[in-house]
């Protein structure tokens, strides 16, 4: 508060409004920089991604399930902890469209949407695309 301000005029605004930033300010972007996913990311590998449901094996167990599955291949216990807590949804899917597989996928550099159909989904499922949960539904890659 400056030596012109009216003390009751602080008192009527909220807590903390002074902390704000002006009204013209833009605060929206989707871009974080490289420096802050270094900073806020634990994992030892670029991305992580782990299957949390099994939609060809069922529940069975007639079928070996993929649940746990995760990758990439290097990836350690810490990095599938941190895709299952902050991970996004995805589903694998194949050409007709049927669910396959979910799981989630922590990919702080969002550079490897497609990493979890290509490094598992295609061999192991048979899977032709990944698609993420988006505004209550799915949306491919």
């Amino acid at each position: 508060m400056d030596s012109q301000s009216n003390p009751e005029d602080a008192r009527r605004q909220p807590a903390g409004a002074e902390l704000a930033p002006p009204p013209d300010t833009e605060l929206g972007t989707d871009v974080v920089p490289d420096s802050m996913v270094a900073e806020f990311s634990s994992l030892t590998t670029p991305y992580c991604w782990v299957i949390i449901e099994d939609a060809v094996a069922g529940y069975d167990g007639a079928e070996p399930s993929t649940v746990g599955k995760s990758g990439p291949g290097e990836a350690i216990a810490a990095d599938v902890a941190e895709a299952l807590s902050a991970g996004r949804f995805f589903r694998l899917v194949d050409g007709k469209g049927r669910e396959l597989a979910i799981g989630r996928l922590y990919d702080p550099r969002g550079d490897n949407e497609l990493a979890p159909l290509d490094d598992f989904g295609r061999r192991e499922l048979g899977a032709l695309n990944v698609e993420f949960r988006a505004d209550g539904g799915w949306q491919a890659a």
